[in-house]
């Protein structure tokens, strides 16, 4: 009698076509549409002072009330929404490999190797606004949570998010001690002033290597900073990668445990509840801190007390608001009118890799000297404008692209050394 051969065992590979959210596509999209604008907004702000005060450089209603959206709507929302997508994408994997039976970890452990040579490379380019090599590093920390339940995963999150701000409290209590000590306050304000004249010098060296540097100055420039960036030897000086970034991947591991993107329906009213909370912590907080950090005269009245409470409603009100637009495109696109109309969006997220690179690549073509120059030169209204160009030239690129091709050049490359084989280059009938 013939022995029957089993079925091969299902390998552990790309998302199918069939398998994909659209959601999460469109969400993916519209936080790499705040990404560029926060971005491309940094390119003019690294180089002036902090505080507001931009508005003694770039004069004009227009460009104040540009300054004051990207500050209360997009500054740190969107890294933090991207953030939330990355966790949720890595529990969206973690279950289909679990219904598969197949294993997670060495898959997982060199998809993140590769998305840490992405980040490398592109920090070289792009310098410390680099986010790939951050989300590498902290997901290594994020398996070791993939087995948490949804209630650990929230206390957890909760812990990670209060941890930092109770941390810097009490190593900035000192400093700010100093301010009111008569036998202190001469030297202390001799090293604010030695400080601010080497964030100066910095600020200068900056637009010089910008405007003027040849690629290469550039390149260099960057990977000075990162040096300078990372070599501190003590560890607290990283706990904000804890409570923003690892924060939202904990979040995003939380719903993809409770399977709210693939039962999108029965978990629409917790969603709409939900999106009034965050509203209003995302209402109360970001104003709150802008007015504390940006409008008060520096230093404010009791420095200690209200810096700590400036940054303790940032905490809570950043990833507030950032949740609060994840709500409002998933209830969005609930309706067929919207859907349609932010169905582009999605084809953006299906390689957002891809875009993020490239529009790094646009703006060294814009900013740096090896091309336009205007690094610093763009007043905030304009940045705006120039945002939404391109980020309409990816629409029609990547609408383009999808339309032939399963992955974006970027993520087939980064599957093709995940799994080691070649990636199909095409779409199935």
């Amino acid at each position: 009698m013939p022995v029957q051969e089993s079925a091969p065992a299902p390998a552990l590979g790309p998302v199918r076509p069939k398998e994909r959210i659209e959601t999460i596509d469109i969400l993916r999209g519209f936080a790499l549409l705040g990404v560029i604008l926060v971005n491309t907004w940094a390119f003019q702000s690294w180089s002036l002072p902090w505080r507001i005060g931009y508005a003694e450089v770039w004069t004009g209603t227009a460009n104040h009330i540009a300054m004051w959206m990207i500050e209360f709507f997009a500054s740190g929302r969107f890294f933090r929404l991207f953030s939330f997508l990355f966790g949720l994408g890595f529990a969206l994997q973690l279950g289909r490999a679990e219904q598969r039976g197949m294993p997670f970890f060495s898959v997982y452990r060199r998809r993140l190797l590769v998305l840490l040579l992405f980040g490398l490379l592109h920090g070289m380019l792009r310098g410390t606004g680099d986010i790939l090599h951050a989300y590498a590093v902290l997901g290594f920390f994020l398996l070791l949570f993939r087995k948490f339940s949804p209630r650990a995963l929230l206390v957890t999150a909760l812990v990670c998010l209060m941890t930092p701000w109770a941390v810097n409290a009490v190593r900035a209590r000192p400093y700010y001690d100093s301010l009111t000590a008569p036998q202190a306050s001469e030297q202390t304000l001799q090293e604010d002033k030695r400080d601010e004249e080497m964030r100066r010098a910095r600020r200068e060296e900056i637009v010089r290597v910008r405007r003027e540097g040849t690629l290469g100055d550039n390149v260099a420039y960057n990977l000075q900073s990162f040096a300078w960036d990372y070599s501190s030897p003590n560890p607290l000086d990283y706990l904000g990668y804890v409570g923003e970034e690892f924060v939202m991947f904990l979040l995003g591991l939380y719903a993809g445990r409770r399977r709210i993107f693939e039962n999108m329906h029965a978990h629409l009213p917790f969603i709409r509840k939900l999106l009034w909370w965050e509203l209003g912590l995302g209402l109360v907080g970001i104003p709150v801190h802008l007015t504390l950090t940006l409008v008060l005269p520096d230093p404010p009245p009791l420095p200690y007390f209200a810096h700590r409470a400036a940054q303790l409603f940032r905490a809570v009100g950043a990833p507030a608001f950032s949740l609060f637009y994840a709500s409002a495109i998933v209830l969005l696109v609930q309706r067929e009118t919207w859907k349609r109309l932010l169905a582009p969006l999605g084809a953006v997220g299906r390689m957002p890799l891809t875009n993020y690179l490239l529009h790094t690549v646009i703006h060294a073509a814009i900013f740096f000297g090896v091309g336009l120059g205007l690094y610093a030169k763009i007043p905030p209204a304009a940045t705006v404008g120039v945002t939404l160009l391109m980020y309409g030239s990816m629409i029609l690129l990547s609408v383009w692209w999808m339309g032939r091709f399963p992955f974006g050049p970027a993520e087939w490359l980064w599957r093709t050394l995940t799994y080691g084989k070649l990636q199909p280059m095409r779409v199935s009938p």
